[in-house]
Parts: C-alpha cells; sequence; structure tokens
C-alpha cells in the first residue's frame, strides 16, 4: 500500500501530487489532446443524462413516499456531483491558475530553509495526505454500501425473497432511473445492474477527486496564513538585531505583495467554488433529510446499518468543507497579531509607521462563502443540520 499510495507522488507538485493525479484521472483537469479531451467530456454529459433520466423516474413513482425519498436522497447527490464536474471543465482555465499558484507557493515556502516554516509546511503537507486517503476510503466504503444495497435488502428479508419469486416485488436496482427497456426481468435487469454500478463508481471518484481537491487547497491557504505569521514575527530579526529603514521597507514589501496575491487567488477559488458551495448546501438539507427518514424507517438492522453510512457520510462530506474553511477564517483574523509578536518597539519610528501599514492590509479577512447569502463556517453547517432536522420532524408527522 505505501508503494502505491508513493507512485502518486510528484516530485513537480509536492504538495498536490495525488490530489492533481485523480483530478486528472477523472477529466476534471481535461487533458491536451482533442480526442482525449472530447472522450471526457462526452462521458461526464452521458452521466448529466443519467440523471435527468432520474428525475424522469421520479414523476413516475411519484405516489410511492419511499421510492420517492430513496430517489431523491440519490438523485440529489448525483446533480450535485454533475454540478461540480461541468462547473470545473467550464471554468477550467482558472481553476489551472489556483492550482499553478498554490503549487509555486508552496515551492517557494520548500526553498525557505527555516526550520520553524518547514515544519509548517511538513505539518499541512502530511495533515493533507492523511486527510485525502481517509476521504478517499470515506468514498469507497458509501460506493460499496449504495451498490450493495439491493442485494443486502433481498439477502437480509425472507419477506423480499418470497414476494419477488411471486412476482409482488420488482427486481431491486441501485438508482431509480428511466431505461428504454424493461429493467425489471432478464437481460434488462442485469444490463440496468451493470450500468449503475458504472455510474455509481464514476460518481464516486469524482467526488473523491473533486472535494479533496477544494479540502486540501484551503488547508493550503490556512497553512500559507501561518507562514505569513511567522514571516512578520521574523521581519526585524533576532532580538538585538538592529535593520535600516530602507531593508525594514523592502521586508513589508515582501509582506504585502505576497498577502495581496494570497487573496487574489483566495478570492479567484472563492469565486469558482461559492456557487458550488450554495447549490451543495441546499441540496444536502434535503438530501440528509430523506437520509434519516428512510434510517427510522428501515424494517431491518441491515437496512438501518446501509442508511447510517450514507447519512453519516453526507454529514461528515459537508463538515470537511465547514471546519476547514472556519479554520482559514481563523488563522486569518489571528493572523494580524504577527506584526505585533516581532521586535516591533526597537524599531525606529518610520518602521513602526510601516508596521501599522503592514498591519492594516492584514486585517482583510480570507473568508470562503456559499453563494451570496451564507459564509462556509461552522455555524453554517449547524443552521444546516437544524434545517435538514425540521425538514424531518415535518415528514414524521
Amino acid at each position: 500500500m505505501n508503494k502505491i499510495l508513493q507512485s502518486l507522488e510528484d516530485p513537480e507538485r509536492p504538495f498536490l501530487g495525488p490530489n492533481y493525479w485523480i483530478i486528472q484521472s477523472v477529466g476534471l483537469l481535461l487533458p491536451q489532446s482533442l480526442l482525449s479531451k472530447i472522450i471526457y467530456i462526452l462521458i461526464h454529459e452521458i452521466v448529466a443524462f443519467f440523471v435527468i433520466t432520474q428525475y424522469m423516474e421520479l414523476y413516475v413513482i411519484r405516489s410511492d413516499l419511499d421510492l420517492v425519498l430513496t430517489n431523491m436522497k440519490i438523485s440529489m447527490l448525483s446533480v450535485v456531483c454533475i454540478v461540480k464536474v461541468n462547473s470545473f471543465i467550464f471554468w477550467q482555465k482558472y481553476w489551472r491558475e489556483v492550482l499553478d499558484y498554490v503549487t509555486e507557493a508552496d515551492k517557494f515556502e520548500r526553498l525557505s530553509g527555516d526550520p520553524i516554516k518547514t515544519m509548517i509546511v511538513d505539518t499541512y503537507t502530511k495533515y493533507c495526505r492523511r486527510l485525502s486517503y481517509f476521504y478517499w476510503a470515506i468514498v469507497f466504503t458509501t460506493f460499496w454500501t449504495t451498490t450493495g444495497t439491493p442485494l443486502m435488502t433481498y439477502l437480509s428479508s425472507f419477506t423480499f425473497r418470497e414476494n419477488m419469486r411471486n412476482g409482488t416485488e420488482p427486481f431491486p436496482h441501485i438508482f431509480s432511473s428511466w431505461m428504454p427497456f424493461d429493467k425489471y426481468h432478464s437481460p434488462g435487469c442485469w444490463i440496468t445492474v451493470v450500468w449503475h454500478v458504472l455510474l455509481c463508481a464514476y460518481g464516486a471518484a469524482v467526488m473523491a477527486a473533486y472535494d479533496t481537491c477544494i479540502v486540501v487547497i484551503m488547508v493550503f491557504f490556512g497553512g500559507k496564513l501561518d507562514l505569513l505569521r511567522e514571516r512578520c514575527k521574523q521581519m526585524f530579526g533576532a532580538f538585538g538585531t538592529v535593520i535600516s529603514d530602507k531593508e525594514c521597507k523592502e521586508v513589508v514589501r515582501e509582506l504585502h505583495d505576497i498577502h495581496v496575491t494570497m487573496l487574489k487567488y483566495s478570492r479567484l477559488f472563492n469565486s469558482l467554488l461559492s456557487p458550488v458551495m450554495f447549490f451543495y448546501m441546499v441540496m444536502c438539507s434535503l438530501m440528509l433529510c430523506a437520509s434519516a427518514y428512510q434510517l427510522t424507517s428501515a424494517q431491518n438492522a441491515a437496512q438501518k446499518l446501509l442508511m447510517a453510512e450514507y447519512l453519516v457520510f453526507g454529514v461528515a462530506q459537508l463538515f470537511v468543507f465547514c471546519w476547514h474553511s472556519n479554520d482559514v477564517l481563523i488563522k486569518s483574523e489571528n493572523m494580524t497579531l504577527g506584526p505585533f509578536e516581532s521586535n516591533w518597539y526597537t524599531a525606529s519610528y518610520q518602521q513602526k509607521r510601516d508596521v501599522l501599514t503592514l498591519s492594516g492590509q492584514l486585517h482583510i479577512n480570507n473568508m470562503f462563502t456559499a453563494g451570496p447569502f451564507a459564509n462556509l463556517t461552522l455555524p453554517t453547517f449547524i443552521n444546516i443540520l437544524k434545517g435538514a432536522y425540521s425538514y424531518y420532524t415535518l415528514l414524521r408527522k
């Protein structure tokens, strides 16, 4: 396993290696070859059409609440997946700019040679590796849970098996979607099963690629803020060191440029992420509500276990975004302490004025949003859970 994970590392991208590999593999970053590019886009749009067929089926089964909730629980996640893919492709140029900035800024920090900065870089790199692999494991588990739900339902319920034999229970499928043939009898039922498994694998790969890419970029911006704070601490050197006004201006100018550049790409990143997160927040409340309702209404332990895993994945997915975005906001607010943690009190009058100027620049907060109405923070996460619980209570009544 270590050899496999090591093969994902890229010397050209010491921070983004595994994440860059997976977004290329699933086609979020399109290849240079025209033929390969067309094939990837075609695959993405075929899956988008499949999501449309899920909502076509939703109209057909509208009279059965349990089937409607099952359809909505998965189809809403499918819509979010398609929005992520198409937004990434549509804004491909800007995503490449963000990824290139992260790579170059990370390389710049790795060349500093300062032991404290090196420790910060190593810490956020190791954290992102563990987070990425752990998230991939959760997505892989959810993939097997989703694809195995019909089989577990069949194996865990004697009544269900008997109803299938006498024809009162239809053939169970992974997704509820329209098909142009009879999907409840052989060979159409098995063609549908294979089709659904492939689509589920695609969706899992896209979520693993997109979500971890987003989160590690958030972690990088948090690490960059820590590094900038450390640079501010060291702006006057060690205690007892005296620097000239000219040297101080050069240091302040460099720190100012680093912060301005970071804000530029942080805001570009937020402009790409914010519309997707707003759409995801809206869908997530309904998805969590449907999952919770099905969990409490499941008939046996196996079904409850599968529903619980899906619910945990939905909550974990939302929590990961909100937690790391909130962490960046806190570090952005704390970064303003950096200049005043230096030896500013030994500086000259002109140098103290430069410190105040820099401090004013650093007061600009770095915040990620979910559309124009909500910030991507822990209070927002709690409000979404409250909203999902309110919808759940309404359904129970």
